[in-house]
């Protein structure tokens, strides 16, 4: 049990080991227009977060969806995450894209662990990924992805995650993004 003080009241947390699995979910997606688009759209919008969010990475703002190449992509990811609300909760919802953004990893670039709570879908669509260039990790899951190109990761937002240092010489560039329901 952990003990946690919010103001004068005392809150306690209890953990539990669970039944339902925490699921990843990864899929190829092949589109070198689309790709082309999104890389030239972060490339013209620039480092805008000036490494001061959780990714120590250059990155664009958070609203690249609607521009060129992101939004074919937000359609993709629209449509897979309705399908995985559906087989994964048994839930017909009406996702959108609350939040896209670009990155260009370089030499020494990572991301901290964190989450997107209260995002019910986050994830990762890796456009370019050069080898050692910091692999994607669970810490609470005890799991490590090590992207490939063109790969698509999907996962709960409140699942932990972070990226580990790039070791490349070579940029990865990539397009993180939250989901919530339309209600």
């Amino acid at each position: 049990i952990w003990r946690i003080m919010m103001s004068n009241i005392e809150v306690l947390q209890h953990n539990f080991e669970t039944i339902k699995p925490e699921s990843i979910f990864t899929s190829i997606i092949q589109d070198e227009d689309m790709n082309k688009s999104i890389i030239d759209e972060i490339r013209k919008t620039g480092d805008v977060q000036d490494y001061k969010t959780n990714v120590k990475a250059y990155m664009t703002g958070w609203n690249m969806n609607g521009k060129p190449g992101f939004d074919k992509l937000e359609k993709i990811i629209i449509d897979m995450t309705k399908y995985l609300s559906k087989i994964y909760y048994n839930r017909t919802i009406e996702p959108m894209i609350s939040d896209m953004w670009g990155m260009i990893y370089k030499k020494g670039d990572y991301a901290m662990v964190h989450d997107h709570w209260p995002s019910l879908w986050s994830g990762v669509y890796y456009i370019e990924v050069p080898d050692n260039s910091g692999d994607l990790y669970f810490p609470q899951l005890k799991q490590t992805i090590t992207p490939q190109n063109n790969q698509m990761i999907v996962f709960e937002g409140k699942t932990r995650h972070g990226v580990r240092e790039s070791l490349s010489d070579k940029e990865r560039i990539a397009v993180s993004f939250n989901v919530k329901e339309t209600i």
